[in-house]
């Protein structure tokens, strides 16, 4: 009877080691073939590019804020208007954390009266240095830092622009949650 619990004090032993061990092995592991898991966005293009804000931008403002910015290299005209109108709806849509984001156009040339569906919104345009084509018709979302993190095509139909706006809204979010800054 006592080499028998002897025995099972020993797997027990063993056991526990082992159930402390195995977790912190399989970490080691992981974070030596560096592994990071899949990168989960809601729809827009995550961006691994040295470019910043700072260097895109005539004249940076020198905000501590995450920024929404619409980007084009023309006059803005009914199409720009159009994509300006789901940025600042999807600002609009944050509701209590707007406090934390600033949304505005990055355009080689302004606004010449700013669309009525702008009133009320802190809106900043920024004029471009160079013709920014990688970027043309895109929205960019902008970390405090000056650091371009993510860009959106609202392109296509009404429905889909809606939904890419919605997936906007999901990521930024997300982005806001996990920010210790801005």
């Amino acid at each position: 009877m006592s080499e028998q619990n002897k025995t099972r004090k020993n797997a027990q032993l063993i056991f526990m080691v082992l159930a402390f061990l195995i977790p912190v092995v399989a970490a080691k592991i992981l974070l030596a073939s560096n592994y990071k898991g899949e990168v989960k966005t809601y729809g827009g293009e995550l961006l691994n590019t040295d470019l910043t804000y700072q260097e895109l931008v005539e004249a940076p403002s020198q905000t501590r804020d995450w920024q929404l910015m619409y980007v084009t290299n023309q006059a803005c005209e009914k199409k720009c208007q159009d994509q300006l109108y789901y940025v600042t709806q999807t600002y609009r849509a944050l509701g209590r954390l707007q406090s934390r984001v600033r949304v505005g156009s990055l355009s080689t040339s302004t606004l010449l009266t700013p669309p009525e569906f702008l009133s009320g919104i802190d809106f900043s345009q920024q004029t471009l240095k160079n013709a920014a084509i990688d970027f043309e018709d895109n929205v960019l979302i902008i970390d405090p830092l000056g650091k371009l993190v993510m860009r959106y095509q609202l392109s296509g139909s009404k429905q889909q622009r809606l939904k890419e706006s919605h997936d906007m809204l999901l990521d930024i979010k997300r982005l806001l949650k996990l920010s210790r800054i801005g």
